[in-house]
């Protein structure tokens, strides 16, 4: 999960989209336990046995469905709020996580990297043009009937396809190959077609239909029209999920901003009427309700998980051993694919010389990876170089080696120091002795944000920034902030009220880097993860691109990384797109287009009477199984 999210208790869903799918808000246990309840979107890789670990999908598949009673609340927290219900707008894991509870999706992937189809099922015969055909028991709320492949069509192709991007949706880019829309056309009532130009094996494990939502066209055609981009973002009935029906396993109750969000168990779950899918299934979901407390301080959290009155949450590594010593919880270590990294920001009012790939190297450099894994994460994390964690089998070593800058020779103050000077050739910039100073004779001085909700990011920070004062000379200002905050005045950016862009890839790129900037301005940050998509590496394109809607640091690629990333996207023979990943991330270590710098295990506490979880890559896809048992 992102870093922010993982040491909180339980929402990251990785069958959301991510942006939701690739932003994970900053500090690994401020959100909770990546698993939590929710979960998915990796390939599972299991971890040694722990008697101490607790469940694990062995012992629940030991449970018949005799022992699932509906019974309980459940209630994880988050360290901050989410930002918004209306997840056209949203790429943060807290309001994606807030919406799941009451929307499924598509499908999901499973522990076996099979499609489990929840609304809809993809088939294709030449793994290019996909047919998607929707279940037929799907009926929207607030009078809008059954869900219809029209309701798809239309929301594809005139909000995310929409001209310009006028509704301003943050994944628009994901439909889009080469500039040009993705064909998308109904084929009857409940199914539609996606032609893409190329062939793509993966697409179904990839975060475009896996995971999406979808809206009803009764909503859409009311702003439509007449492009009203406002009154799409503000619809009432988006915003208070008046529209959720039968869709998703529990229904919207309430929501206490910076308090509470609660929703309760939705009696007519379509899921609970298809047939063959096991009697683990028939009384789905097994909770009354779910509840999301929000407790931004790190302490309170697990003290809350400590006495019992919250289900999940997540732990920091130098608490795991305590939980793990106690005999009431369940302590659950989870591969997770959010790569933790010191982020850039290359746009104009970031520090310019970030645009510069030398300095980008010496930053990273300057830390001491190994020491962060061993001490601060207390052996739950492990050195990062590229853009995939080594347990993905799209992974290749030789490469990289290389780059692997902020460990053995590569890392130090005269690694550092020769790269700086190297970027600043040419410059105003100079060294004075051990200070690096500005064009106009004074100190640098850079600032570096830091989640407000984990103490473990903020002493990443803090030790992050020594490390580059002593072996750069650059004198570093740590900043703590909330997660959403961060998203809203720090990621986000547009260009000034008037001034025309040549394209908009949405909230989080609103244009090149020159002109569109954030409503604050900074320099480093830790407090967003980005996720490495193990399964579908080429997801992570969107960071990598000059237009990608995940790009809010303004990254330019000076390689040819992302006609790599497209030609392994199409490629069928799993041999060779492994060799033309190994060049992408190989390109990316040596570009550092944020400084990578650690990939960190969840470690997830649950009350012993939750059943479901495991330390598992994928724990929590078949998160609607779970249940108490008292």
């Amino acid at each position: 999960m992102s870093p922010e999210d993982q040491y909180q208790g339980g929402l990251y869903r990785p069958n959301r989209r991510d942006l939701l799918h690739v932003l994970g808000v900053g500090g690994a246990t401020a959100f909770a336990g990546c698993d939590g309840f929710l979960g998915g979107n990796a390939e599972q890789t299991d971890r040694d046995d722990d008697s101490d670990s607790g469940g694990t999908a062995a012992a629940d598949a030991t449970e018949t469905a005799r022992s699932r009673t509906v019974s309980g609340e459940y209630t994880s927290v988050a360290g901050s709020d989410a930002n918004s219900l209306n997840w056209l707008y949203t790429n943060d894991t807290t309001s994606g996580a807030y919406v799941d509870l009451t929307l499924d999706s598509a499908w999901a992937i499973d522990n076996d990297q099979n499609v489990f189809p929840l609304w809809a099922e993809p088939s294709t015969e030449d793994g290019q043009t996909y047919r998607i055909t929707l279940r037929d028991n799907l009926q929207w709320g607030g009078g809008y009937g059954q869900m219809t492949a029209e309701d798809w069509v239309y929301m594809i192709t005139n909000v995310f396809q929409g001209e310009d991007n006028w509704a301003g949706y943050t994944n628009a880019g994901d439909w889009f190959r080469q500039g040009e829309p993705i064909p998308v056309e109904q084929v009857d009532t409940r199914t539609f077609e996606i032609r893409l130009p190329e062939v793509d094996p993966t697409f179904p494990l990839k975060p475009i239909m896996w995971g999406q939502s979808c809206l009803p066209k009764g909503i859409l055609e009311q702003y439509v029209p007449d492009r009203d981009a406002e009154g799409l973002r503000q619809d009432e009935e988006i915003n208070t999920l008046q529209y959720t029906g039968n869709l998703g396993p529990y229904t919207y109750e309430e929501w206490e901003r910076e308090s509470q969000y609660v929703t309760v168990r939705n009696d007519d779950y379509y899921l609970r009427e298809v047939e063959d899918l096991g009697e683990e299934w028939e009384g789905i979901p097994y909770f009354e309700s779910y509840t999301v407390q929000v407790i931004p301080e790190e302490s309170s959290r697990l003290n809350a998980l400590r006495n019992g009155e919250v289900t999940i949450a997540g732990i920091p590594p130098r608490n795991a051993q305590e939980f793990q010593d106690n005999g009431d919880i369940d302590v659950y270590v989870q591969p997770q694919p959010f790569v933790q990294a010191l982020k850039y920001n290359m746009r104009a009012n970031g520090w310019e010389l970030f645009r510069e790939i030398p300095v980008r190297q010496a930053f990273v450099c300057a830390v001491d990876k190994t020491t962060l894994a061993e001490n601060l994460y207390r052996g739950f994390a492990e050195p990062a170089y590229t853009m995939q964690p080594r347990f993905s089998k799209w992974y290749v070593e030789e490469g990289i080696q290389e780059y692997t800058f902020g460990t053995g020779d590569l890392q130090g103050s005269g690694p550092a120091r020769t790269r700086m000077e190297r970027g600043i050739e040419g410059t105003q910039y100079e060294y004075d002795g051990e200070t690096l100073l500005n064009p106009d004779g004074d100190p640098v001085t850079l600032s570096l944000y830091a989640s407000s909700a984990s103490n473990t990011n903020q002493t990443l920070a803090e030790l992050v920034g020594q490390q580059i004062e002593s072996n750069l000379g650059i004198s570093i200002q740590i900043e703590t902030i909330p997660g959403n905050t961060f998203q809203r005045q720090y990621a986000s950016n547009s260009p000034p009220e008037g001034e025309e862009v040549p394209w908009s890839s949405g909230t989080f790129n609103g244009g090149p880097r020159d002109v569109s900037v954030s409503q604050e301005p900074w320099d480093m940050s830790v407090v967003l993860g980005f996720n490495t998509y193990p399964r579908t590496p080429s997801s992570s394109a969107t960071f990598f691109r000059e237009r990608g809607n995940a790009n809010y640091a303004g990254y330019v690629p000076e390689s040819n990384i992302p006609e790599l990333y497209a030609e392994a996207s199409r490629t069928v023979d799993e041999s060779e797109r492994r060799e033309l990943f190994g060049q992408v991330f190989q390109q990316i270590a040596r570009e550092q287009p944020f400084g990578f710098l650690l990939m960190e295990s969840d470690i997830v506490g649950a009350q012993d009477s939750l059943v479901g979880p495991s330390d598992t890559f994928a724990s929590g896809w078949d998160y609607q199984r779970y249940y108490f048992d008292r």
